[in-house]
């Protein structure tokens, strides 16, 4: 849990020490295991991804999985470590029948849209509400 602090403190500025425990917790206890994963790098992590999955949600036919967050360290990043979490998350929904993966994208953030763009991922049909 440390590591995914730390890489989420060095990527964003923000250490959510008590966010992270509650988070694994979770994952570990009513999430398909294939949905966290880690990836190292000499024994050490460098990379994680959280997802789930889910069936009939926002009126969405059949179970379809969603990622919900996904880190690498700053000193790996350009090394397709995240493209092979999303690679190795996308092959383990897919055996287990899953063929829609969903993610949210911050308006603007260019560089994200290019990513999961160039992994296969393309806008979707559903729009984002949300209530201030």
């Amino acid at each position: 849990m440390s590591t995914i602090v730390q890489i989420e403190d060095l990527t964003t500025g923000v250490a959510r020490r008590d966010y992270w425990k509650k988070r694994i917790e979770l994952s570990e206890a009513i999430r398909p295991h294939w949905t966290s994963l880690v990836a190292e790098v000499d024994n050490r992590v460098v990379g994680f991804i959280f997802g789930r999955a889910g069936e009939l949600e926002f009126g969405l036919p059949g179970t379809v999985a969603w990622i919900e967050i996904i880190g690498v360290h700053p000193g790996y990043r350009r090394r397709g470590i995240a493209a092979q979490l999303i690679e190795d998350f996308t092959s383990s929904a897919h055996d287990h029948g899953i063929r829609t993966i969903f993610t949210l994208v911050s308006k603007g953030n260019e560089e994200m849209e290019r990513f999961f763009t160039k992994l296969g991922f393309a806008q979707g049909k559903m729009l984002h509400f949300q209530k201030e």
